[in-house]
């Protein structure tokens, strides 16, 4: 399997956008909840906090900034990988992203606990409807990378990084432990509609 739909697109967002974000998210603590999953059959785990931004009104003007980041970069995807637009849904030909996920931002403490395991994320019926992700780091880590592990290839935590590639089962992913301070993450997904 090729890296060939995994990219990479530095400097996606300001430095100044990525640091108001995570002091945002620092300063409202009673927004973020603690995620921790295990399953000892698969190997599994998976512990961060996190805040759905689009649930609380003080975000909206980050959540327009950040849907029109991915509108651009959405037609630089397409075109670095060649996608055609027999092989794009026809709905999301112009850019649009009236299909998308709501928002979410995650922290990932370095405390030798939070991580996210090897997982893809279209896993039911009910995930399906994803067919495109967006990761924006918002710090530089020494390590807390995105490793595809089927592949060998890895995206490091660069501040202000836009990763994006399918999120279906060949694209075997895990969000490794930050170091040496916390990693901060934006993502979405684009849905089929």
């Amino acid at each position: 399997m090729s890296n060939e739909f995994v990219k990479i697109y530095h400097n996606a967002i300001p430095n100044d956008f990525c640091d108001k974000l995570i002091k945002q998210y620092d300063d409202n603590p009673q927004q973020y909840y603690h995620q921790d999953k295990k399953n000892k059959d698969f190997n599994f785990k998976m512990s961060f906090s996190q805040i759905h931004i689009e649930e609380h009104d003080m975000w909206k003007s980050d959540v327009e900034r950040l849907l029109t980041t991915y509108r651009i970069y959405l037609k630089e995807y397409r075109k670095d990988c060649n996608i055609t637009d027999i092989m794009w849904p026809a709905n999301h030909r112009e850019g649009q992203m009236d299909g998308y996920e709501p928002i979410r931002m995650k922290r990932y403490l370095p405390n030798d606990k939070d991580m996210f395991s090897s997982h893809v994320d279209v896993t039911s019926y009910e995930t399906s409807r994803r067919f495109l992700a967006f990761f924006l780091y918002l710090d530089n880590n020494e390590e807390g990378q995105t490793t595809f592990s089927r592949t060998g290839f890895s995206s490091s935590c660069r501040k202000g990084s836009l990763l994006m590639f399918p999120p279906m089962w060949p694209w075997l992913h895990a969000g490794e432990k930050p170091i040496n301070k916390p990693k901060y993450i934006v993502g979405s997904y684009l849905h089929y509609v």
